[in-house]
């Protein structure tokens, strides 16, 4: 490549703070082994539903507004309720504990798949997919619905956070 400075370092490297305060060690390692960690329970099924009534009521507005149902990205810097969610300090602890206390936000993403709706998020690595090199990332995951194989949950590939960048093919 005639400009090095350009290549990205898309490696995986193992993530964990010397002393944890919400993750245990297992977890970390099965974090560190296989790229993911779920189920994490940060919030009491109150909260779940305050969290998704409160989404339920921005949905209609922000439709109204031209606004489409998977780009509703960002919306932490101008909607506090949003901003409450994705700064939860739960959320937060268990993020640190992967990443220690310097964490920024660089992204929030609100997307509702709705029904009927035929749209699809293509296979990724999040080390490729954000523009980040040296990709200590810990992208987080809040669903306020049942995750079911009816409904299109995420699905994952266990340890493909530590293979090479993968080409993938419809």
């Amino acid at each position: 490549m005639p400009f090095p400075e350009l290549e990205r370092d898309l490696n995986f490297y193992p993530l964990g703070v010397k002393n944890p305060t919400v993750l245990s060690p297992v977890q970390i390692d099965r974090y560190n082994d296989h790229g993911y960690l779920f189920p994490i329970q940060v919030f009491d099924d109150r909260e779940i539903i305050e969290i998704r009534e409160y989404f339920d009521a921005l949905l209609p507005q922000a439709l109204a507004a031209g606004w489409n149902s998977y780009e509703m990205i960002n919306w932490h810097k101008t909607c506090r309720g949003v901003y409450d969610v994705v700064t939860n300090s739960r959320i937060l602890d268990v993020i640190q504990d992967l990443l220690g206390d310097t964490v920024i936000l660089r992204h929030s993403h609100f997307f509702v798949k709705l029904p009927g709706d035929g749209k699809r998020v293509s296979w990724h690595q999040d080390s490729s997919y954000w523009p980040l090199s040296r990709s200590k990332v810990v992208s987080g995951w809040l669903a306020i619905d049942d995750s079911t194989i009816e409904n299109g949950a995420m699905q994952v590939i266990p340890g493909s956070i530590r293979r090479p960048r993968l080409h993938f093919r419809q």
